[in-house]
Formats: structure tokens, C-alpha cells, sequence
């Protein structure tokens, strides 16, 4: 520990703001309430607004000399200069500015979690050193490379195992972990699972600053292409070997693996049947939403590495750079017209209109270059249909149904409600369709225009049962079968983390 970091850290940091402020047992209990205890990771400048006017009126019904100013100016406050408290910027998924925890907060709310909370957090010495011997053992067995010293340690876990299971067989009673033990290793998984929520805050921190750094370069007059290309490639593999990036990747990993998933949610209900953690109730809602907050962690991080790949587009684009330069000169010379009339304004209203977006074409959109079509003339000849012809025509048209879009989105939709991912055939089995093999081929477009998994490499055979007709019973032997490609109909939060990956997301 350096003191001249100390000292700088005391005198600079937002962290060591907030901790010395003197509204700041408010302030972090209001942040904690709307960011971390309502699982919100983002929040709407008015929704965030109400809630602190909200909150001042029941402070001020108690005490009067407590954070007297008016709401508006707190949120601006906590966003800006040195404090940076809250980070504020517009998201094209609102209308209005949204606001987030930086890092500097999430330090504070992490420390006083881990000192204060003791519901769910108290000090577990036991488990503690246990983890500790057993990381350290783990870490000598398989961070070496000798096979005897790894045969070694397999021989004495299955000595270990084979001991066990024969007391259990023979009556013996099963030993289990005391009390205080489970409540112990229960407060380390939720205190975990929170230092999990930093680090992907972290990664998305490091994105960021990759991204602005490209920014600052392209701005430069005398900054190659390459080079700043070289360099966002180079930080950013470097960002994937880093114990954040390292942490996000097997996340992503779990939360498309259905087998994790699946074994989550038993390990979710088996703790349920635990009678001493029935007092955990705050580490139970933490623990069972787990994969929802790291979700929209993850889609948060994702979401800026789009950002930086969409950067790093504009910059292959050789029309991008003349670009930039004609809107600098663009906006120096609306500088210098304002500052003229600036002691002198005109009473007419002046408006100014910049065409800022971007028509940018990425090559490997284009396709490849193929033969027209040629078609054989046919030849002509008249034909005068005869009634039965009509009669054939117009009951075929009568036969023709239309395809309820809405209805269909519902069903995928609410099987959607019970599991993360559901397969066509699971669908076609709950819902069967009503109008046949045209039903089935309408559920292959909506996967297609949502942005479900489809995998025209691999089929996949359905069986649809004949309709009923003017009342009649339908025939078993007329089922038919239909090949269709492989569709998987997902869920929100893994359409998000898979169009993040397929755009260049970390792993």
C-alpha cells in the first residue's frame, strides 16, 4: 500500500467523496434502494426523479437540514465533475436521459455491503479457511504438469468417495455441514455473486475507454488506419485475458448452455428445502434472480462492444475520415457565425440543419455475382375454363386460410414464459396448427423476422395429423410428414447475448 496513491486516492476519488460526505448514509441508501435492491441496472431521468422527490419528502417529514436542495439538482450533481456518482447518457431505448452506477459507486456499495451486512455477509472464519486450503491445494494438484502427483491426488479422492459411500450403505448416519457452516458458505456464494456484477461493470468499463481511445485517434490528423486498428484488436484480445474478460466469457458460456441452466434451477429448488437458510430471505431473492441481473449485466457489455465493432466499421470506411473532416468544418464555421452574432442576435429565429448520418455499405454484404434467370417462353393459347373448372377454382380459394400472426406470436411467446429456448416441434406439439403445413412454414418466417436460431444445415421431420372435414372424424393413416429446418425459438435475454456474440462480443 503506497501512501502516495493513498493520499491521492483521499483527496481525488468519487469513492472517498461519497464516503466523506455528509449526506452520505442518504445518498447511498438511495442508490442502493432504486439500483441494487430494485435489480435496475438503468433508470429513466423522470422515473429516477420521482423516486428522489419521493424519498426527500418522507426524509424532510423527520429531519430538516438534510439534502435541502431541489431533486433536479442532486441528479445533476452526482453526474458531473468530481463526484460522478451516477453516469448520465442517452439511450436509444429512451426518450430521455438514463442514469447507472459508475464503478467509484459500486466499490462503496460493495464495501459497506460486506461491513454492514450481516444478515448475509457476516465474517465466516471456518468456511472461509477451508476455501482457502482447498483453493491452495487445488491450485498445487492441477497447476502442475506432474502426472504422479496428479494419479496421486485422483487415488485418494476415490479412496475418499469409496469410504463414504460404504459408511452410507452399511446404515451410517450421513454427515452434513453444521448450521452455522451452511449459513457461512451461503454468504460467501451471495457476496460472489456480487463481486460477479463488478466485474462486468469493469468490462464494460474497459471497452469503453478502447473505444473512446479509437475515437481520439481517428480525430488525429496524422493517425494511420492501420495503426489504430492494430491497436483497438491488440487492447482488446489483451481485455479478454484479464480476469474480468476471462469471468465474462464463461458467463456467457453458462448462459447458453442448457445443461447449466437446468442444473441451476435444481440447485435453485434443492436450497429452498434447506430449513436454515428459511431466514436468508435477502440472499434467496438474490441467489434465485441471478441469472436475470447477469443477464442484462452481460447485455450491457455486449452493447458496448457493438459499439466499439461499429467504430471500428467507420474507420475501414475511407469515406468516414473526408467525412469527419467536412463535419469539423461544418461546425467550426457555425462557431465562428455564432460568436459574431452572438453580441448581436437577429430578431428573426435562425435555424441551423446538419446532415449527420452516415450511408455506409460493408462489403461482405454485397453477393456474389450470378447468371440471370432465363426463362423459356411459353406459347400461348387461349383457354376457356368450363363450370366444373370454376366450380374447382372458387372451392379452392374458399379452402384457403388466413394466418393469425398475432395468435402465433402469442404461443411462442408464452412457452416462451416457462423455458429459456423451445424447439418448432415442441411448439407444433403444443399448438397444433390449424391450417396445416402453411401454419408451420409461417412459425419458420416469425423465427426468421425476430431473430430466433434457425440452422438450414440441419433438418428436422414433423408429423402433422390430417384436419377435420365438415365434421368428420380425421383419419389417422392420412397424417402427414414435412422437413423443415432445425428452429430454436429463444428467449429475449439469449436473442440478445447471441446477436452480441455473432457481432463480435467478447469469446
Amino acid at each position: 500500500m503506497n501512501f502516495d496513491r493513498l493520499q491521492s486516492f483521499f483527496s481525488s476519488s468519487p469513492s472517498a467523496k461519497l464516503m466523506r460526505s455528509p449526506h452520505a448514509a442518504h445518498i447511498v441508501y438511495f442508490l442502493f434502494r432504486q439500483f441494487k435492491d430494485s435489480g435496475n441496472i438503468t433508470l429513466p431521468h423522470s422515473r429516477l426523479l420521482k423516486q428522489l422527490t419521493d424519498y426527500l419528502e418522507v426524509v424532510h417529514g423527520t429531519v430538516l437540514d438534510v439534502l435541502e436542495d431541489r431533486p433536479e439538482s442532486y441528479l445533476t450533481a452526482w453526474s458531473s465533475g468530481d463526484t460522478r456518482w451516477l453516469r448520465r447518457y442517452l439511450a436509444s431505448t429512451h426518450s430521455e436521459a438514463v442514469y447507472e452506477l459508475t464503478p467509484h459507486t459500486e466499490h462503496v456499495l460493495k464495501f459497506l455491503g460486506e461491513a454492514l451486512d450481516r444478515g448475509i455477509g457476516f465474517v465466516g472464519t471456518e468456511s472461509r479457511l477451508r476455501r482457502i486450503i482447498e483453493t491452495l491445494s487445488d491450485i498445487v494438484v492441477r497447476g502442475s504438469g506432474d502426472p504422479t502427483r496428479r494419479l496421486d491426488h485422483l487415488r485418494a479422492e476415490r479412496e475418499r468417495i469409496n469410504q463414504e459411500i460404504g459408511a452410507i450403505e452399511s446404515g451410517a448416519a450421513v454427515s452434513t455441514y453444521t448450521s452455522t457452516a451452511i449459513r457461512e458458505r451461503f454468504a460467501d456464494a451471495v457476496s460472489d455473486l456480487a463481486s460477479l456484477q463488478g466485474d462486468f461493470r469493469a468490462v464494460e468499463d474497459c471497452f469503453k475507454d478502447i473505444t473512446r481511445d479509437v475515437q481520439k485517434r481517428q480525430a488525429e490528423p496524422d493517425g494511420s488506419r492501420g495503426e489504430i486498428l492494430g491497436y483497438a484488436l491488440a487492447a482488446e484480445d489483451g481485455l479478454k485475458l484479464q480476469d474480468q474478460g476471462v469471468s465474462f466469457d464463461e458467463f456467457v458460456r453458462l448462459i447458453l448452455s442448457p445443461s447449466k441452466q437446468d442444473q441451476l434451477e435444481r440447485i435453485f429448488s434443492q436450497l429452498d428445502e434447506i430449513e436454515v437458510l428459511v431466514d436468508q430471505v435477502e440472499g434467496m431473492r438474490r441467489i434465485h434472480g441471478m441469472i436475470g441481473s447477469l443477464s442484462d449485466e452481460a447485455e450491457k457489455v455486449l452493447r458496448t462492444t457493438r459499439r466499439l465493432s461499429s467504430t471500428l466499421r467507420r474507420l475501414l470506411d475511407s469515406r468516414a475520415k473526408s467525412s469527419r473532416l467536412r463535419l469539423a468544418t461544418v461546425l467550426r464555421e457555425i462557431r465562428a457565425v455564432a460568436v459574431r452574432l452572438a453580441e448581436s442576435r437577429p430578431e428573426a429565429s435562425v435555424g441551423v440543419e446538419v446532415l449527420t448520418e452516415l450511408d455506409l455499405l460493408n462489403i461482405w454484404e454485397r453477393p456474389f455475382w450470378t447468371a440471370p434467370t432465363r426463362f423459356d417462353a411459353p406459347e400461348l393459347s387461349d383457354h376457356e375454363p368450363d363450370d366444373d373448372d370454376r366450380l374447382a377454382a372458387f372451392r379452392h380459394l374458399a379452402g384457403l386460410q388466413r394466418l393469425d400472426w398475432e395468435t402465433m406470436r402469442e404461443n411462442v411467446t408464452s412457452m416462451l414464459r416457462e423455458a429459456s429456448r423451445i424447439s418448432l416441434p415442441e411448439l407444433i406439439e403444443a399448438h397444433p396448427p390449424a391450417a396445416g403445413a402453411v401454419e408451420v412454414l409461417g412459425y419458420v418466417q416469425i423465427a426468421h423476422d425476430d431473430g430466433h436460431h434457425i440452422d438450414n444445415r440441419v433438418t428436422e421431420t414433423i408429423r402433422l395429423g390430417p384436419l377435420e372435414a365438415d365434421g368428420a372424424e380425421p383419419d389417422p393413416d392420412d397424417a402427414e410428414l414435412f422437413d423443415v429446418p432445425h428452429v430454436v425459438f429463444l428467449s429475449r435475454e439469449l436473442r440478445s447475448l447471441d446477436r452480441g456474440l455473432a457481432l463480435g462480443g467478447p469469446g
